[in-house]
């Protein structure tokens, strides 16, 4: 019974993940049909200026940059908490986390896998927690600072488009997002204080049972605690570790946004770098909200939307596909062949 029962929950998951991959495919193409309706464009021919000898070249070192400080940042978060790993079994990771993140909303996936991976290495269970949780608050405190210092670099653009309105409007939400990363940081216990409040005050007005609401506080205790102690140990670890984490945090987002630039610019547009990165910013944080899994459909039509006064309509889903192809796509590809291979190896020893 118990290995029916086994196998019957391994069909639901794999339905689920299919489900969610086909739903990624759909929105995909969802979102690029919309984006040629609404701003132009039509199904893009592959242009050979994209294959010349130094566009690949330089496509190349931008992925290399690209995947290697993705591998990087997590890797000195995990020496700062002490965990005894090496960076080639960091590195699969990269893809790992690319795939599952891709195929569930909210990139909810990506943190599971990501403790699964490292928990399979002999990295503990609180301790691969904490560091992919730091990791992610790292990365998110860097995108929503980027937007408010784009509007503050190009202050005579303000109001010119389409991006310094979503900019302005943003402003107040980034920086109250930016306060709250703050207090999870600095003082946890403080917003474990607050849902543990909540949690009593749905069990006050009956929408919640006093079996739950015991459960359910131990639970936010036992996380907020846990994650207080992950992050105090990442705060106490040798400082080189740190700014290695904080270093190649920066470059991987830096890289990450750039890439349309250097699409662009292999194409022969005149580029203001800092321009695109500071739209891409935009667009990256607008896909943390997306409900669809990975963002797809939507990160699409938000490029487009961002985008559009700044590439022609016969590139604009050219420099779409590649963008997304270069930094998603094929990174899930690689995360599919790397997860297939570490379920087939053996757990290590904890």
């Amino acid at each position: 019974m118990p290995q029916d029962r086994n196998r019957a929950q391994g069909l639901r998951n794999g339905a689920l993940w299919l489900l969610s991959a086909v739903g990624f495919i759909a929105f995909s193409i969802f979102g690029l049909s919309l984006a040629s309706r609404f701003f132009g464009g039509e199904i893009p021919a592959l242009d050979p200026r994209l294959f010349e000898l130094s566009s690949l070249a330089w496509i190349g070192l931008f992925l290399l940059i690209y995947f290697l400080a993705d591998g990087l940042r997590l890797y000195y978060v995990l020496l700062s908490l002490g965990a005894q790993v090496r960076f080639r079994e960091v590195f699969p990771l990269v893809f790992v986390n690319i795939l599952f993140s891709n195929v569930t909303p909210l990139a909810t996936g990506g943190g599971f896998a990501q403790v699964w991976y490292l928990q399979r290495r002999g990295v503990a269970v609180g301790t691969s927690a904490a560091a992919t949780l730091i990791r992610t608050i790292l990365a998110m405190l860097v995108i929503f600072t980027a937007a408010p210092l784009f509007q503050l670099l190009r202050p005579s653009r303000a109001g010119a488009g389409l991006v310094d309105m979503v900019i302005q409007s943003l402003s107040a939400f980034i920086a109250l997002y930016l306060i709250g990363f703050l207090i999870v940081l600095l003082r946890p216990q403080w917003l474990g204080s607050v849902i543990d409040g909540l949690v009593g005050l749905l069990a006050r007005v009956r929408l919640l049972n006093l079996r739950r609401r015991v459960r359910w506080g131990r639970a936010i205790r036992r996380e907020v605690t846990e994650f207080s102690e992950g992050f105090g140990r990442f705060r106490r670890g040798p400082l080189r570790y740190s700014l290695g984490s904080a270093v190649f945090t920066v470059i991987f987002l830096l890289t990450l946004f750039a890439f349309p630039a250097l699409l662009m610019s292999l194409l022969g547009y005149e580029v203001d770098w800092i321009r695109v990165i500071g739209t891409l910013s935009i667009v990256t944080f607008l896909m943390y909200f997306a409900p669809t899994p990975g963002g797809a459909g939507f990160s699409e039509l938000a490029f487009a939307a961002l985008m559009s006064g700044q590439i022609d309509s016969p590139h604009l889903l050219l420099v779409i596909l590649a963008w997304r192809f270069l930094t998603i796509y094929l990174g899930m590809a690689l995360g599919l062949v790397v997860s297939i291979f570490a379920l087939r190896q053996p757990k290590a020893a904890t």
